[in-house]
């Protein structure tokens, strides 16, 4: 894939609630399915006394609108980069609370981020105990985006069996093997996928396994096998944060895919709290600084909010 150029880094949640999405992880017990108590369209933030003191003036908040905060930052990646689709979903993984959401049910290239169903499949179809060799070509594909291994895997373990397997596996609702079975990086994805992709990661599988791909994750490097910078969106905006992020980028000539997608830490006693993802299709000839600069300038947004 097409480098970006370098720049400069950096469980265990409860998931409350399906159907709300977005990238982030930590490492405690799964619940069921999320039932939110909150509306999706809106969060209210503090508590208001009943009586305020006499002689004080009242001051209602207003609630944070999930759909404006997601505009938000849709505006400030068209902004960076007009022309440009995007799709966020971001949640509280602890509460199950939504925090962002855009275009969370629509498709877009997952890139380099269908790497995490490669992954996945190569340690289901060992038992989840990969040798040592397999062990560090996976953490090796996720924390450098190595194409040549996922090129590898792919092969091996059928193209788009791959997805069809763990589509199946995971539940996942609207992702979609590539129409040309060669090329992984046009899986089709949702950022409500993504989200679900990530619960089963913490949730569904064994301890090591989980803790190979998170710690990969965490690891991933400024700099990809390709010579691409990584650090774009969330490593760049979030920064003072910990997390974990899956990246991916791709060049079709038509159009520009960029994505970032991850768990986000505010804090060392608050664990990988945020699932954050934004996926977006940028247009054709967008340069890749231009393109990571606008996904960072979405994500910079959450700033406020994710504490």
């Amino acid at each position: 894939m097409t480098s970006i150029q370098a720049r400069s880094p950096h469980a265990r949640w409860t998931w409350i609630a399906a159907g709300s999405f977005v990238a982030v992880i930590s490492l405690a017990s799964l619940g069921a399915p999320r039932a939110l108590a909150v509306s999706r369209d809106q969060i209210g933030l503090d508590q208001v006394p009943e009586t305020p003191a006499p002689g004080t003036t009242l001051i209602v908040p207003h609630p944070i609108s999930v759909t404006a905060i997601a505009q938000q930052m849709q505006a400030a990646i068209q902004a960076a980069s007009p022309g440009t689709s995007v799709g966020i979903d971001v949640v509280d993984t602890t509460t199950g609370t939504p925090i962002a959401s855009l275009n969370a049910d629509q498709q877009f290239y997952t890139a380099s981020v269908v790497k995490l169903l490669i992954t996945l499949d190569a340690l289901k179809s060992r038992d989840w105990q990969p040798d040592s060799d397999t062990a560090d070509q996976l953490a090796q594909m996720l924390s450098t985006s190595d194409d040549d291994i996922a090129d590898m895997l792919w092969d091996t373990g059928g193209n788009d069996a791959i997805i069809d397997r763990m589509v199946a596996a995971i539940g996942l609702t609207s992702t979609t093997a590539p129409e040309d079975t060669a090329q992984w990086g046009e899986t089709l994805t949702t950022p409500r996928d993504v989200v679900t992709v990530f619960h089963y990661i913490d949730s569904k599988i064994p301890d090591s396994a989980r803790d190979l791909i998170l710690g990969a994750l965490h690891n991933t490097s400024q700099t990809a096998a390709d010579g691409t910078d990584q650090y774009f969106g969330i490593p760049d905006a979030l920064t003072g944060a910990g997390w974990a992020v899956k990246q991916g980028w791709m060049d079709l000539g038509t159009s520009t895919t960029l994505d970032t997608t991850g768990l986000v830490s505010p804090s060392p006693d608050q664990p990988y709290r945020y699932a954050v993802v934004v996926l977006s299709q940028q247009p054709a000839g967008t340069s890749w600084a231009a393109a990571g600069n606008a996904l960072t300038a979405g994500v910079q947004l959450l700033h406020t909010v994710l504490k």
